[in-house]
């Protein structure tokens, strides 16, 4: 696994546009821009992390995204090792990881913690994840709800979406499933189907033409 892949490029690609913002003040990590802040997490790791993951648990999501690019590195290297899972599954579980990560209880090593954190809640699906594959959903998918089947598919097909996000949007919103019973058919957590969807949902709006005319 690469930073090639689609989901670590499009981090990237989305981090080259935050990284001139300015820091907002009230962070006090005494860094001017987010590229700043992220340059100062090698110098003093736990400080800078711990500032920025304070900030998320208070609702702060670009806090949490800055962490999530000083993690993704690690991540590419973890998901390199794991035949079953890629590196959209590392980066999205390390978003789980982060927003629920005990800093009063675990304040040192924060970023060595969210590593193993996020591989340790990978890892211990017993099987590989059972995908819902959008290609073939023409046969479990009533008349009803094929339409969307064919802009999941098409949303794949272009690259917008890869194919665990394809399968949570199906899971939920084609076949009908709960969260949790989506994430018990595919083998990983309700937060995850609850953030992959979210984040399809975002990814895919803007392009809500164009699937409609390939789909």
């Amino acid at each position: 696994m690469s930073s090639a892949d689609p989901c670590i490029a499009a981090l990237n690609r989305e981090w080259s546009r935050l990284c001139t913002q300015e820091a907002p003040t009230h962070w006090r990590v005494d860094a001017g821009t987010l590229a700043e802040v992220l340059a100062a997490i090698p110098e003093r790791p736990d400080e800078v992390l711990g500032t920025l993951l304070r900030r998320r648990s208070q609702g702060d999501e670009l806090a949490g995204r800055v962490v999530l690019q000083a993690m993704l590195g690690k991540l590419v290297l973890l998901a390199a090792h794991d035949p079953h899972h890629c590196a959209a599954d590392y980066v999205t579980e390390c978003w789980v990881q982060l927003c629920r990560y005990p800093l009063a209880r675990r304040p040192r090593r924060i970023a060595a913690n969210l590593a193993l954190d996020t591989r340790r809640a990978l890892w211990s699906i017993a099987a590989p994840p059972l995908l819902i594959d959008p290609a073939v959903l023409d046969e479990l998918a009533p008349p009803a709800v094929i339409d969307t089947v064919a802009l999941i598919r098409a949303a794949t097909r272009l690259g917008l979406i890869d194919r665990p996000a394809g399968a949570c949007l199906v899971a939920v919103y084609c076949l009908g499933l709960r969260s949790h019973e989506a994430a018990a058919k595919l083998a990983i957590s309700p937060e995850l189907v609850r953030w992959r969807n979210a984040r399809s949902i975002r990814r895919l709006a803007p392009h809500a033409a164009t699937l409609a005319a390939v789909a």
